[in-house]
């Protein structure tokens, strides 16, 4: 057999088609050129600040920065150096792996970009500009997670990557030589040129080394597909060769199966890396840094300090007071930017091993408003992309594969990350913006948290309303409230710097020099906390012409911030030119699922539902003036390209409330009529004629050859020449290397090219990425005869264009739809042809009704026929939850109102929505024959009067009553509780705030006085012989108006206790530890040395030497009880006995001090004498009590 193509010799793969000798070189060289120009303090300095911590050093370092940049006065500019200093961390964690000569390298990098911006950010003419210059680099730098997993394998990436990082050391090295000049020579060079200027050829070097890094990070993706085709070519070969058993060739084959697993070994780490990273950004992609950056920006110098002196912030932050720290405050009063500034000190502070989180609600943005994008994200930002252990990858792992991930999924994996931490800080500003059922979930995460995690600590800002929230919790808590008078000194801080500010940048101006104190003095004594308030104020101050226009804004003050909404409103129609544009304007940014840039704003805000194509000629002139026809209403961010927001929540809040008065109304937002208006914009849009037609025209895409690009750009004749010689060799360097052949195949046949179609219509269409994205989520509530372009969004679901972007290929469109509540989808889904199987139908339906999704359940209803017995399974577990719509729903499909579902405890629907106190439920299964008297299941089940009963429902406990439910009848054979007993036991709920507490068993007492009016027995008991009445079980929960209550109704103090295990209301108060109730008791004639019960049974001294209950022994002492009472006949202790086999040494003390027999006999049966059970359980000290108060020591070896 003539040897062809498959005989050729197989050898393992290169890192690369044409390798470096030493990718960083230039990295090199840049970093002791750096190192050249600082002096010996700054070298050292150097040497410190470069260690590589965790993927948290950038906000440590960003912290210190706003630090700094606030003494001096100046706004927050985290947001313009995150990127570069992001950038630059990953890079020398990556790069440090790869450079055994030099393992300092690393170091020096990130140290080098951190030393130029601690050195700048003492120069307050010359900070701000670079961070705007740092802000243009980053544009331009690689992410991390596009060239992690091929960077090991490919030197001419590394080579790129060493070389685009050395261009940022030269700009740093500029900066410093720069900043190291005269006052004499600073001034020279700024006559002639900016700081801009002078740095504008190191920006474009940046610039062209980092589009030589995009090219090779394509040529680098198209080599890892071509050496995975070659690799299972090769395998096919091997398998071929082996199944021919041509021996000749055995050699060959030994040699080939090496390379081929070499070839293997290394697609399956780039393999591994590449999945890492894709569970990462599938874990949570929200941005969770710009409301965060937004707010940093706005605080003032000085303000939002005093927290740090508050004695709950200090326990807090040590770790020695409770877990959740609560700061509260009114609409306006700065809660945001007091959090961000905690932020920051937290992570300025913090130690190695702690983490912190943070989280800002952002109602611009409705992914933030979500507990699953809060918490994904707290997990996230835990998580170093570098170091992912691998249990955590195997969790992620877990849930990307898994159809449904309920939110316990993501707390529990939370939990497991918080757990690595020494402290674990999550900071969260704004859960009142979330509706009431998300805030519910985050509360109920960290409530759980923090009761499994003693490193957690919370810190919360919102208003006073979450309070509600937080009620019947058993989140240990400290609150500090915004009205302090710290935050006066604030406001005051604040409303100078801002006059002063604006009398600066010549927005303000006085004639008079005196009404500058009187426009002070006036918004201070009114603002009443309210920065907002202050803001919108002195923006109509600055307004005014003249000085009588100032001084009547002063005699006309509004109110409060509504007051100061309508002005602006009305101001905006006084000038009647741009109304109708405002109007378009805050109907898009109030239901924008993600802020707007200007120009997408722009093209949004022209295009009418229905338009065939794009008309520039209807797009609005000077856009950039929206904020002032907006009269401040809005606000632009300080990112590139600008976003446009509402300047508060609480604008959003007033245009979307439907109580604007008269003319203001044309200004109302309605968000569920407008957010479909959206939809019907985007479905419009992305049917333009403009994009079919070019999509349309376009033949095979123009295939763009990455190397030849890159030898051009190098080849040019360009200011390059004042660069360092070093750049140019390392860039011919990979132009030598840039004419092999087969690297020209591999681009010819992988090479990801630019689509120059798609990005032509991107940048004359802006509107164009937000439609296609967003297209599904304005959607959700299209119904095919209320939408007039019903078939152009039918095209898009089906896939037909090529533009829109459809989110549920993983698991489906049924699923995704119902997961996400998108209702139009889920109609779609369920009538197209597939036929789903029943079950799966089922247990949608099933999350649906248990979730209280009205409309969903109501679409299943339309379009599947299912059996009815699926209701009557689901009617108890929806009743739970208070869904009184879809009990409607379910009783209107003939659901039986009686049915007991095994699922649920075999409880009925009225049992449930008794349990949960939800009367308007209760009222429509009555309404459909629900029996009140059903019976219940054997093991755990309650009547409807005993579920509600022991809830402390007063309001369904009378219905019940009225309905004739039977207030004597016994719960199940375990139990056998009536509902007074049930009540009685109920309402002690430990942790819970005080006043909720107080109206928790003020209701409880509401429902004992109407169950004893009913005539329920306030001696009956539960089993035969473990039962207890109510007396019996008030006193033993401590319920001492309960207590009270029922003695006055009568009950039997001295009711005998049940046989087994029983106690009579002495002895479980007394077991208890309740001092109060014992005295009680006693007052009422309860009999001190009743016996026990005959198995374990314990007199009320015995039950509390048990407990280690020294003041109630004491008291029972003091009133006769016999302090060596006979123990039970089985497995009965005397009390001497109890307290020393529980280790209560001060209660031994106590009893022998009383005359406790230190040798009394053990009970009968199963017994042990005191100095038995006190060696046995190894309480020395006890032991020692007992054998110098006379104890036999032959005892303690029985």
């Amino acid at each position: 057999m003539a040897d062809g193509p498959e005989m050729m010799e197989i050898t393992a793969p290169s890192s690369s088609a044409g390798t470096c000798p030493n990718p960083q070189a230039s990295l090199q060289v840049a970093i002791q050129d750096f190192q050249s120009i600082l002096t010996d303090g700054q070298r050292h300095k150097l040497r410190t600040i470069g260690s590589i911590r965790d993927a948290q050093s950038v906000m440590i370092f960003t912290a210190q920065l706003e630090h700094e940049n606030r003494l001096a006065g100046r706004p927050g500019v985290s947001n313009r150096l995150s990127t570069v200093l992001e950038s630059v961390q990953a890079f020398a964690g990556v790069v440090g792996t790869f450079v055994s000569s030099h393992p300092e390298i690393a170091a020096l990098v990130w140290g080098s970009v951190k030393l130029t911006m601690l050195i700048a950010v003492n120069f307050v003419s010359y900070f701000e500009a670079l961070s705007s210059i740092f802000m243009t680099v980053g544009r331009q730098c690689p992410r991390f997670a596009e060239y992690q997993a091929l960077y090991p394998a490919s030197t001419r990436l590394q080579g790129a990557l060493c070389d685009f990082h050395a261009s940022i050391i030269r700009c740093c090295k500029h900066v410093v030589k720069v900043l190291q000049r005269s006052w004499k020579q600073h001034l020279k060079h700024a006559i002639f040129k900016s700081f801009q200027e002078e740095m504008q050829e190191d920006v474009r070097a940046v610039q062209q080394m980092g589009e030589e890094v995009k090219e090779e990070i394509s040529l680098a993706t198209a080599r890892a597909q071509h050496e995975d085709e070659e690799l299972q070519a090769r395998e096919r070969r091997a398998a071929f060769r082996d199944r021919s058993k041509m021996w000749k060739f055995l050699p060959r084959m030994e040699h080939d199966i090496s390379a081929i697993k070499e070839m293997h070994e290394q697609q399956l780490r780039r393999k591994a890396k590449e999945e890492r990273q894709r569970l990462l950004e599938s874990l949570s992609s929200h941005e969770y840094r710009t409301p965060f950056w937004e707010a940093c920006k706005k605080r003032q110098r000085d303000t939002a300090e005093w927290i740090f002196a508050v004695p709950e912030f200090k326990r807090w932050y040590d770790g020695s007071g409770p877990s959740l720290l609560w700061c509260s405050g009114k609409i306006g009063s700065g809660k945001t930017v007091l959090c961000a500034n905690v932020v920051n000190h937290v992570f300025l502070h913090k130690g190695r091993h702690d983490t912190a989180t943070f989280f800002f609600v952002d109602r611009d943005n409705a992914e933030s408003l979500q507990a699953e994008t809060l918490i994904r994200s707290i997990i996230r930002q835990s998580i170093d992309s570098t170091e992912v252990p691998q249990y955590l990858e195997s969790r992620l792992t877990n849930l990307d594969h898994a159809v449904f991930v309920q939110l316990d999924a993501w707390i529990d994996l939370l939990r497991y990350v918080v757990q690595q931490s020494t402290a674990f800080y999550i900071l969260i500003d704004g859960l009142d913006e979330c509706d009431a059922a998300e805030r519910q979930a985050v509360f109920d995460a960290l409530s759980l948290l923090a009761a499994t995690a003693s490193c957690l600590r919370i810190f919360i800002s919102s208003r006073e309303s979450v309070d509600l929230d937080l009620r019947g919790r058993s989140l240990p808590m400290s609150r500090v409230s915004m009205s302090c008078d710290s935050l006066m000194s604030d406001i005051r801080s604040y409303i100078d710097t801002s006059l002063q500010k604006r009398l600066q940048n010549e927005e303000l101006a006085f004639g008079d020099a005196h009404l500058l104190v009187e426009v002070n003095d006036a918004l201070t004594q009114h603002a009443d906390g309210m920065f907002l308030w202050v803001t919108f104020l002195i923006d109509e101050i600055c307004a005014g012409s003249c000085d009588d226009d100032i001084r009547r804004s002063l005699r006309q003050l509004p109110k409060d911030l509504e007051e100061t909404f309508k002005r602006a409103l009305l101001r905006i129609l006084s000038r009647a030119k741009h109304v109708e544009l405002v109007q378009r304007t805050f109907r898009w940014v109030a239901v924008a699922r993600r802020p707007l840039t200007l120009d997408e704003l722009r093209e949004a805000v022209s295009i009418d539902v229905g338009q065939t194509h794009s008309r520039p000629e209807r797009l609005p002139h000077h856009m950039n003036r929206i904020l002032l026809w907006c009269e401040n209403l809005l606000h632009l961010t300080d990112e590139e390209p600008a976003q446009v927001q509402f300047a508060h929540a609480s604008v959003r809040d007033f245009i979307t409330r439907a109580t604007l008065p008269g003319q203001l109304f044309r200004f109302h937002v309605d968000l569920r009529e407008t957010d479909h208006f959206a939809g019907e914009i985007c479905v419009t849009y992305l049917h333009f004629s403009d994009f079919t037609t070019t999509i349309a025209r376009r033949q095979k895409p123009v295939q763009l050859n990455p190397v030849r690009l890159a030898v051009t750009a190098l080849s040019r004749e360009t200011n390059m020449a004042r660069i360092s010689e070093v750049v140019t060799h390392f860039a011919s360097r990979r132009r030598k290397t840039m004419a092999d052949p087969d690297l020209s195949r591999i681009e010819a046949k992988y090479g990801k090219s630019h689509d120059i179609g798609k990005e032509t219509l991107q940048n004359s269409h802006p509107f164009l990425q937000y439609a296609a994205t967003h297209w599904v989520a304005h959607t959700v509530h299209f119904e095919e005869k209320q939408c007039i372009i019903w078939d152009l969004w039918l095209l898009l679901v089906s896939g037909c264009s090529s533009l829109a972007r459809i989110p549920w290929n993983r698991q489906g469109l049924l699923v995704w739809s119902h997961k996400t509540r998108h209702y139009a989808l889920l109609r779609h889904a369920l009538n197209i042809e597939r036929q789903y199987e029943l079950g799966e139908i089922y247990h949608l339906l099933k999350i649906s009704a248990t979730r209280g999704d009205s409309k969903a359940v109501a679409i299943f209803l339309e379009t599947c026929t299912g059996s009815i017995s699926c209701f009557d399974m689901l009617l108890p577990k929806v009743s739970e939850g208070g869904h009184a719509k879809v009990v409607d729903q379910h009783l209107g499909v003939g659901a039986d109102a009686n049915a007991a579902a095994d699922e649920y405890r075999g409880q009925t629907a009225l049992q449930a929505a008794c349990g949960g106190g939800h009367l308007e439920v209760v009222e429509r299964l009555l309404g459909a024959g629900a029996d009140v008297n059903t019976a219940v299941t054997k093991h755990s089940g309650q009547t409807a009067l005993q579920a509600a009963s022991g809830a402390g429902h007063l309001e369904v406990v009378e219905r019940l009553i009225d309905a004739g439910a039977d207030v004597n009848a016994a719960t199940a054979e375990v139990k056998q509780l009536r509902a007074l007993q049930e009540v009685s036991s109920s309402g002690h709920l430990e942790g819970v705030v005080d006043d909720h507490l107080d109206r928790v068993l003020d209701g409880h007492l509401e429902v004992v006085e109407r169950l004893l009016i009913a005539k329920a027995d306030a001696d009956a008991s539960g089993l035969e012989n473990e039962g207890l009445t109510a007396l019996q079980v008030a006193s033993k929960r401590g319920h001492l108006q309960v207590v009270d209550f029922l003695l006055g109704a009568g009950a039997d103090v001295n009711a005998d206790a049940a046989p087994l295990e029983g106690l009579t209301a002495l002895q479980a108060a007394s077991s208890g530890g309740h001092v109060t109730v014992v005295e009680r008791l006693l007052y009422a004639g309860a009999d001190v040395n009743a016996p026990g019960a005959v198995v374990e049974g314990l007199t009320a001294l015995q039950a509390a030497s048990s407990g280690g209950y020294l003041q109630v022994v004491d008291f029972l002492l003091g009133v006769g009880a016999w302090v060596n009472a006979t123990p039970a006949f089985l497995r009965g202790v005397t009390a001497l006995q109890a307290a020393s086999g529980s280790g209560h040494i001060e209660v031994v003390k106590r009893l022998l001090r009383a005359g406790a027999d230190v040798n009394t006999a053990a009970s009968r049966i199963g017994g042990r004498t005191a100095l038995q059970v006190a060696s046995d359980r190894g309480h020395l000290k006890i032991v020692e009590l007992l054998l110098a108060a006379g104890a036999d020591d032959d005892d303690a070896a029985i």
